[in-house]
């Protein structure tokens, strides 16, 4: 299916098995960094239950089922139901349920969840959609539930460690397109902002926790998750139009090479900082 630029809660990205691979890729990344699934103000226990929005590939369900009871509810809601669990079993207590979450959720849902995860609406989630769609997760919420999101900033990507102190032109020209293509887009949520907006809609106990991605353990997943997630970013993003400095795949193909070459030959590497925000239902 055709990405429809500029609709709401529209994820920018091309749903492909290699896209697939890289979500998952991704999600390794940020966990050999960040080391947990539930944030310790979060209790497990007996008879949780779990709302994944924007659950992708389901593999954050998929990890958190097998560290919780089995009587444990978990529920993946999604846009597109393309990727969820196409490479492995789905476990008995995991269900699917596609879902825009900038619309109501159906009222079976709400008021039912001790824990509402969301992650990487960075280029899902316009800067004016991020407080409508809070306070739609917040209806899942049961009194005394969390919400758990993770995510990251587009003006964050950097390339580090160049050798000799020369200058990852060709890199550095990656991450920039990111982040020009992301404006154009409207896809320019402000994370930083994400503490303030959970404080703001009442939720309490918040806090906030960044973890910038330099585990070397994922330094050459965390490369490739860059390069390609830019790359397929870019390709969506191009369907029906084209932009000043990207005018057609070809063109964003030899950019990624370009920076490829720039991660080889200088030795340096992608970075960028994961936001952990929780907040608690009164």
């Amino acid at each position: 299916m055709a990405p429809q630029l500029n609709s709401p809660g529209e994820y920018v990205l091309i749903r492909t098995k290699d896209e697939l691979e890289r979500l998952e890729m991704q999600y390794n990344v940020w966990q050999s960094n960040i080391g947990y699934l539930l944030h310790p103000a979060i209790t497990q226990r007996e008879k949780l239950r779990v709302a994944d929005v924007g659950t992708g590939t389901g593999i954050w369900l998929r990890d958190l089922s097998k560290m919780l009871p089995e009587n444990c509810q978990l529920d993946g809601f999604d846009l597109f139901d393309a990727m969820f669990f196409k490479k492995t079993p789905r476990p008995t207590n995991v269900s699917f349920i596609q879902h825009n979450l900038l619309k109501p959720f159906p009222a079976q849902f709400t008021g039912q969840y001790d824990v509402v995860n969301v992650r990487a609406m960075v280029v899902a989630l316009s800067s004016d959609e991020w407080e409508p769609a809070l306070r739609n997760l917040m209806s899942l919420l049961r009194p005394g539930g969390y919400i758990q999101w993770l995510d990251c900033s587009a003006k964050d990507f950097i390339a580090k460690g160049a050798t000799e102190g020369r200058v990852p032109i060709n890199a550095e020209r990656w991450t920039e397109l990111l982040r020009t293509t992301a404006n154009a887009l409207g896809k320019t949520p402000n994370v930083n902002a994400l503490y303030r907006i959970f404080r703001e809609n009442g939720l309490e106990d918040c806090s906030e926790r960044v973890y910038p991605l330099d585990n070397p353990v994922g330094r050459d997943e965390l490369n490739r998750a860059v390069l390609d997630g830019i790359h397929n970013f870019m390709i969506a993003a191009l369907n029906g139009r084209t932009f000043e400095w990207a005018k057609s795949a070809d063109q964003v193909m030899a950019m990624k090479e370009a920076a490829q070459q720039d991660l080889r030959n200088l030795n340096c590497w992608f970075s960028y900082n994961v936001y952990v925000v929780v907040g608690r239902k009164a």
